[in-house]
């Protein structure tokens, strides 16, 4: 659940050894294209309980905002959120007016909460494991939550239920009752800027999050995957049927504990071929950090080849509070397809054209149809607006 909000950097040319270091990464992790020609018929098999995909376009930029969001639709009659997209936590939480006693400029007003609380005895509030959420005295309590981020901000709530309607690639449309955040008490630093959102979509792996809640009720598979525009926008979606059936680069998660972040590894640093010394050390992909973070040690043997003013687009994270955390932020993510697959427990990553939204039946079955992104409203020949908000984040 750690996600960094980060200081901003000087201003700098921006140039450089992402694509090193992401190729780097992948080449060192020994991650192999993996045909999945089995695709269509695992698809058939498991349709009697797994039904289609949703996907979500997304808008935003590593700069000037900073940070990417999507719109979500919830209630009934559904209003719409933004929120910041983020697969380094898990819980997602809307601004709430229970009423707000401490909340951040929003682009919406906050979310007036059902009276459908989530109980200490459910299964879900259970799963808010940390220090910071503490057991409840009685299991028909109300379940509270508090999360805390590694830039010491926070969200504090209550744990509610409220429908999510969501299109799926199939053509159907379904209100699932989802558990999110109700946050009513906001902390932020003075010294950052948070993002111009009415929460956060929290991706990573756990029990509460919305994509592991939409496996349990039998909707998507648990894969969700974020293809992020260099140019601005981009899409996300849950479930596999956007997953290519080759030219994808896998590589095995890291075992999880209380750590809930998408991590693999070990990795070795390498600048274009060059070995820069730096191997051995793991690597979290976390969507909610605009920038890239290197441990002291790599960040040092990288400056050590690369002599010269530049910017690299990476930060020493050991600096900044981040401890021996190595971190693929947003601007190493951009323009490619990054798949988290949590049922095979691997990332998967191929270079894409995030401008577009695919079309399932078109770019992936062979059949003619109208394209899904039509079918939401979205142009699929240019990229979302950004909204133009400022924002400095991990």
């Amino acid at each position: 659940m750690i996600k960094k909000r980060k200081p901003e950097p000087p201003m700098m040319k921006m140039v450089v050894l992402l694509l090193a270091l992401f190729t780097a990464i992948q080449s060192s992790l020994g991650g192999a294209n993996q045909p999945q020609n089995n695709k269509r018929q695992r698809k058939s098999t498991a349709a009697s309980r797994f039904g289609s995909s949703v996907v979500f376009p997304v808008t935003g930029d590593v700069y000037p905002n900073g940070y990417y969001h999507a719109t979500i639709n919830v209630g009934h009659p559904p209003n719409p959120y933004f929120l910041d997209i983020d697969s380094g936590s898990d819980l997602t939480w809307l601004q709430c007016d229970a009423p707000c006693t401490k909340c951040t400029p929003a682009p919406h007003s906050p979310y007036k909460p059902s009276k459908d609380l989530v109980r200490c005895k459910d299964p879900l509030c259970a799963s808010l494991d940390g220090p910071v959420n503490k057991p409840c005295d009685n299991p028909d309590e109300q379940c509270d939550y508090e999360v805390e981020y590694a830039d010491h901000g926070s969200s504090m709530g209550v744990l509610v239920r409220d429908s999510f309607p969501l299109r799926f690639t199939n053509g159907s449309i379904v209100s699932p009752c989802l558990m999110f955040g109700c946050g009513y008490n906001q902390e932020v630093p003075s010294s950052v800027h948070p993002p111009y959102t009415d929460g956060v979509l929290g991706l990573a792996d756990g029990k509460s999050s919305i994509v592991s809640q939409l496996y349990e009720l039998g909707l998507t598979r648990n894969v969700v995957g974020l293809c992020l525009s260099g140019k601005g926008g981009g899409f996300l979606f849950i479930g596999d049927d956007l997953v290519p059936s080759s030219g994808v680069v896998w590589t095995t998660m890291l075992s999880k504990s209380m750590d809930k972040h998408y991590k693999v590894g070990p990795a070795e640093l390498l600048y274009g071929k060059q070995a820069t010394g730096a191997k051995g050390f793991p690597v979290i992909f976390d969507s909610g950090s605009t920038y890239s973070y290197l441990n002291s040690d790599a960040y040092k043997a990288t400056l050590s080849i690369e002599h010269g003013n530049v910017c690299l687009g990476i930060l020493n994270g050991t600096a900044v509070g981040l401890g021996n955390f190595n971190v693929l932020g947003d601007i190493s993510l951009q323009d490619k397809m990054v798949i988290y697959d949590n049922e095979k427990q691997q990332i998967g990553w191929v270079t894409a054209n995030c401008d577009r939204i695919p079309n399932v039946d078109r770019d992936y079955n062979d059949v003619s149809s109208q394209p899904f992104a039509s079918d939401m409203g979205i142009a699929q020949e240019h990229p979302p607006e950004t909204h133009r908000s400022r924002k400095d984040e991990l």
